[in-house]
């Protein structure tokens, strides 16, 4: 009995599940980086710069560590006052309370290099402010 070869089989094709697998984490980073671009917060301009000269040693007080500008007029229950630290030491943004208690008082830790406060004033009035680390360094915000 005489049998007849089989025909060839055609290759198969090759698997390309390590293809497809490449080319979705591809995608997925492409969008995570994507999304991670699109939400992040664009930096904050600052209206009142916080200065230092990296020690701001107290004794005498050191005049390179300030606000700046010293004086800033606010508009009430509009855009926040941003301070920012552009120095290397920890500041604060602090005031005292009035002695009716019109005025809200503020204590915040502005933090470090890059640090930033914001601030919307709700009530008009003049709000004294220091540096509660380094209290020579004194400011003003007129709110009207």
């Amino acid at each position: 009995m005489e049998t007849t070869p089989k025909p060839a089989e055609a290759p198969k094709p090759k698997s390309n599940t390590w293809k497809l697998i490449a080319i979705v984490v591809v995608i997925l980073i492409v969008v995570g980086v994507a999304a991670y671009i699109l939400t992040i917060t664009p930096a904050t301009t600052a209206n009142i710069i916080i200065q230092d000269d990296n020690a701001c040693g107290a004794t005498p007080p050191d005049t390179a560590c300030l606000f700046n500008p010293a004086s800033f007029n606010a508009t009430v229950n509009g855009s926040a006052v941003v301070w920012k630290n552009n120095g290397g030491v920890l500041h604060t943004v602090t005031t005292n309370a009035t002695l009716d208690g019109s005025l809200p008082t503020i204590n915040s830790n502005v933090g470090q290099n890059g640090g930033t406060y914001s601030y919307a004033f709700t009530a008009a009035g003049t709000y004294h402010y220091y540096c509660s680390i380094h209290p020579w360094m004194k400011g003003v915000v007129i709110a009207k």
